[in-house]
Formats: structure tokens, sequence, C-alpha cells
């Protein structure tokens, strides 16, 4: 399975509160990583609708399916999302206390594991700091 939560969260990509309309203004970082163009964020927009109908569903955010589901995948991952807002800390926080049932974690597995997410999450500099 390819892993395509963690940074992304922070950055607004499974959040739902980018989309391939969004406008990004000067010097927000997300200008110059690959994965926010306005290509990739249409091509990669099943995979947010996914995890926003299932946010819905579960009287949820998508940013709290998506910690919730990262938190599913082993028991010693501890997602740290960053933000500057407190009632983002209080919606982070709320996500310990959603529950994925197997189906439903099934179901988020199977789509991340046949979605090819279109764009790197860094861009050529960064990409070739990581794993250093």
């Amino acid at each position: 399975m390819k892993i395509i939560y963690g940074t992304h969260f922070g950055k607004g990509f499974l959040t739902g509160t980018v989309d391939a309309s969004t406008s990004f203004v000067t010097g927000d970082v997300r200008t110059n990583i690959p994965r926010f163009t306005a290509e990739n964020r249409a091509a990669n927009q099943a995979l947010v609708e996914h995890i926003a109908t299932l946010a819905q569903a579960k009287s949820a955010t998508p940013g709290q399916v998506a910690l919730a589901w990262q938190v599913a995948q082993h028991p010693w991952i501890v997602p740290i999302p960053g933000t500057r807002h407190i009632a983002r800390i209080e919606e982070n926080s709320s996500a310990t206390q959603l529950l994925l049932s197997a189906d439903e974690l099934a179901d988020l597995n199977e789509l991340a594991g046949r979605f090819e997410v279109q764009g790197d999450r860094y861009n050529e500099h960064h990409m070739s700091l990581v794993d250093k």
C-alpha cells in the first residue's frame, strides 16, 4: 500500500479544504509543491471526495477521518498535525474518539492501494533531501 497521508493532511490535501479551483496566495508554500498544481489537485480529487463522504456519514470532518485512518494503521503511529488555530487543535484531538469500522478501514486502505496520487509531495530540491 502507498502511504498517502501524513504531510498531505497538514497542507490541506486530505482535509477537503483544497480542490482544483483553489487559488493560493503569493508566498503559499503549496505553489511550489507539484501535488498542488491545479491538474494534480483535480486528479487527486476522488480520494478527497471519498474521505469527505465518509466524514459526512460519521458527522466528522474530513481531517478527523484522515487522522483516525492514520492512527488505525499501526499502534505505533502518532500523528502530529500542525496548525495555527486552537479550533483545529480541538478538532484534531476529537479524531481520537472517531472509530472507523473494519469495513471502513478496509475500504480506505483498498482505495489508497489502487489510487495513484498525482504529483510529488515536495518540490525537486526538497525531494532530494528525503531519506537522507
